[in-house]
């Protein structure tokens, strides 16, 4: 008994010891773990402690159970010197990595971009001042490149960055000496100037791929687009200089295809719009309209695929870089190609900004095809598309008609919600596009005058947007929330869609019944102050004294009646809110609508203060009279409604 009992202590022991073993082990895979991170990431320290480890961990010769504790105790004392050691050689390591930066990286790109400039002085003032011949400064200039390019390759496996840096200063010379040799100096023609460009570019291409090297081509894309800034010779080289940036856009066009390096895509972009403005702002004639489009349209072009080959290609998601480059792409290009051709050629301008959203289209067709699970980009270049297409009527029409384009554009964005799987984006751009409509009814085109009651262009418009509003809140009332891909009470749900439509419609409905109210009775009042005017008019032309008992009649008379009118007005408006308001109130009732009685309650409320609270004490006795008995008569028509049939409205409620 005595044994067993001994044997169970001895193995209780032996699984403690077990356990405190295992939790050492599982500290020493977090930090070999550790270790393995920093590698990765380029700390390149000897670990001295590894021979403690290996000698800590040796396989030992069974032991009792009393003698486990020590070793233990042993291993965990030392890793944690061994830790405290590590973190001190790493935060030795960054100094010597931010140092190391500074001089074997900055101090090599300043040396080049020096070295560049001084090449493209040297070409520049050895031209000034007739040194050498042309043919040998240009020669010059290529052996000095290739010399780089010499240096880069025999450095670049040794100290990486460096050749890098100097393999690229080295295709940034090459470009400025072809460049000279075309524009500057006239030695090459333009197909010669073609191939010699295009093999420069490969060489850079080739190198950077091979290497994977990115600081190369970025220095060869700067050098690249400094170069026509540095050797300007002041004088209008149209297709010189477009054909050499198209050129370098190629190059990254290319690099596109195989690598993810977007920083090259920022930089050959804003080259190409410096270049591009500056020779604009020079030299640019509208004679030149045809080619200047046509280049800008091929840069458009390079710029729209380096931004989306890589993803498509690969079939990766995009990121937000892909969509910014795209957004600048586009409305860079509208709003250059706008500036060109808007002065002469206006009318055509709204179908350009259609086919550009049809190109859009085609766009967002093909991520949709290819690559179905980049939402994101779909989304992006659907909200191109849609832009553009919306542009298209403010540009081509005027007043009223672009209101209604907007309306007529929304209803249609909601017809393809329905259909259409992806509906929160699509819902998205056409609550948008309504909502731009609505603000423009308000802010705009409801100062368009009208003297004519109900024929005036406000009016039209505003019927057509509360059409629309009713016909929105109609489809997304019959779709179901089970059928769409996203949570009942969210904002871009039917149901809360088809309520805010059904709010805006009555609300354009008050509105506008409301001001065709105003302005009927405005017309009266306008059209008796110029009765008035004539008949005053009337008395000085035969030479009655302004103060004179007609005159003042007159005044008294039109005075009496423009209050009447707008007494009038003032009853007919609360009369007019009183209807609607029972209106509102009995469909919500009938159709068991609570937000509709409830809507409809307000409007009665609203009417009633109006009643009480200016009605009847700024009108006259009459329209006191008026006003009081038929708030009377309908409030009493309301509440004996509610009282005789309050057990069929709680049934219906």
């Amino acid at each position: 008994m005595e044994n067993s009992n001994g044997e169970k202590e001895i193995y209780e022991k032996i699984l403690t010891k077990l356990d405190e073993i295992g939790s050492v082990v599982e500290k020493q895979d977090q930090r070999i773990s550790l270790l393995e991170s920093r590698l990765n990431a380029g700390s390149n320290f000897v670990d001295v402690a590894q021979e403690k480890e290996s000698a800590s961990f040796a396989p030992t010769p069974p032991s009792p159970t009393e003698e486990v504790s020590q070793p233990i105790k042993q291993v965990s004392a030392e890793s944690s010197d061994e830790r405290i050691t590590l973190q001190e050689e790493s935060a030795s390591k960054e100094e010597s990595d931010l140092e190391g930066n500074i001089g074997g990286k900055w101090f090599a790109r300043i040396g080049i971009t020096a070295l560049v400039l001084g090449v493209s002085f040297l070409l520049k003032y050895a031209f000034d001042n007739n040194w050498i011949g042309e043919t040998g400064r240009v020669l010059m200039g290529i052996m000095i490149g290739m010399s780089l390019l010499v240096a880069g390759e025999k450095y670049i496996r040794k100290y990486f960055s460096y050749g890098q840096i100097i393999t690229g200063g080295g295709i940034a010379i090459l470009y400025l000496s072809v460049f000279a040799a075309f524009d500057f100096y006239s030695l090459l023609g333009p197909i010669a100037s073609f191939f010699g460009m295009i093999l420069v570019t490969a060489v850079g291409i080739v190198l950077s791929l091979r290497y994977n090297a990115i600081s190369l081509m970025t220095v060869a894309i700067l050098g690249g687009f400094s170069t026509p800034l540095l050797i300007s010779t002041g004088q209008n080289n149209q297709f010189s200089l477009f054909f050499y940036i198209f050129i370098l856009d190629v190059a990254i066009l290319v690099i596109s295809f195989f690598r993810k390096w977007r920083a090259l895509n920022f930089i050959g972009f804003a080259g190409t719009g410096i270049l591009f403005f500056v020779w604009g702002a020079s030299f640019y004639t509208q004679a030149q309209l045809g080619s200047t489009m046509f280049f800008l349209t091929l840069f458009f072009f390079i710029y729209t695929i380096s931004s989306l080959i890589y993803n498509i290609v690969r079939q990766e998601k995009s990121e937000a870089v892909e969509q910014i480059l795209l957004l600048l792409s586009g409305t860079t290009y509208f709003i250059a190609s706008y500036s060109l051709m808007n002065g002469q050629h206006h009318s055509f301008m709204g179908f350009f900004a259609l086919i550009l959203g049809i190109y859009y289209f085609s766009w967002a067709y093909l991520v949709k095809y290819l690559t179905p699970e980049d939402d994101k980009l779909y989304g992006f270049l659907a909200f191109l598309t849609i832009g553009f297409a919306t542009l298209v009527i403010p540009i081509q029409f005027q007043g009223v008609a672009i209101t209604s384009g907007w309306l007529i554009e929304a209803i249609l964005l909601f017809l393809i919600a329905v259909k259409n799987k992806e509906q929160v984006i699509i819902k998205s751009f056409g609550l948008l596009i309504f909502g731009l409509a609505i603000f423009r009814i308000f802010m705009i085109d409801v100062f368009y005058s009208s003297h004519s009651v109900l024929a005036n262009k406000f009016f039209f418009t505003a019927l057509f947007a509360i059409v629309i509003s009713y016909a929105a809140a109609f489809l997304f009332s019959v779709i179901s929330s089970d059928e769409e891909k996203e949570k009942p009470e969210s904002f871009l749900a039917a149901k809360q869609i088809a309520i805010l439509m059904f709010i805006v419609a009555n609300f354009l409905t008050i509105f506008t019944g409301s001001r065709e109210i105003n302005n009927y009775y405005q017309n009266k009042i306008d059209q008796v102050r110029e009765e008035s005017r004539v008949a005053i008019e009337n008395d000085r032309v035969q030479g009655n004294a302004l103060n004179s008992a007609s005159t003042v009649a007159i005044a008294k008379y039109d005075h009496t009646k423009i209050k009447g009118l707008q007494s009038r007005n003032s009853v007919i408006l609360s009369i007019f809110w009183l209807l609607y308001g029972i209106i509102l109130v009995a469909v919500g009732m009938t159709r068991g609508r609570k937000g509709v009685r409830v809507g409809g309650l307000i409007l009665l409320f609203l009417a009633i203060l109006k009643l009480f609270f200016v009605d009847l004490w700024s009108l006259g006795t009459l329209y006191r009279i008026i006003s009081s008995m038929t708030l009377g008569v309908i409030l009493l028509g309301i509440s004996f409604a509610y009282n005789r049939y309050k057990d069929k409205i709680k049934e219906i409620i």
